[in-house]
């Protein structure tokens, strides 16, 4: 895909996701905002929400972020997320035994990720 733009997700723990996409869709502490090859270079906060890749035209991954901060340049898109979740990895199932032994900030993103789902 020599046209689109490569995003990375990466929390403290892990790099998440990396590939070269069409367009993606962050929350940003301002609203929403889509990110395509050759975006102006912004440093932007993120806010609690979920991410969007699209290929193609449709939404072919998403992922779930605990606020952040997003690094965009022409090339590419770099997140650094507190905590993120593969949206389409995860069960309902597997968060609600998470929430068992969670913080209370914890718990908060398990339930705002299950709304997600």
């Amino acid at each position: 895909m020599s046209d689109g733009i490569k995003i990375e997700i990466v929390t403290p723990s892990e790099m998440l996701f990396t590939e070269s996409v069409d367009m993606v869709v962050i929350p940003g502490s301002e609203g929403f905002f889509g990110v395509l090859p050759r975006h102006a270079a912004t440093l932007a906060n993120l806010q609690r929400g979920r991410v969007d890749i699209y290929n193609n035209g449709s939404i072919t991954r998403r992922f779930f972020i605990d606020g952040g901060v997003a690094d965009v340049l022409p090339e590419r898109v770099i997140i650094l997320a507190e905590r993120a979740v593969d949206l389409d990895a995860v069960s309902v199932q597997q968060l609600e035994e998470q929430a068992v032994n969670a913080t209370q900030s914890e718990s908060s993103f398990v339930n705002a990720v299950k709304d997600a789902i």
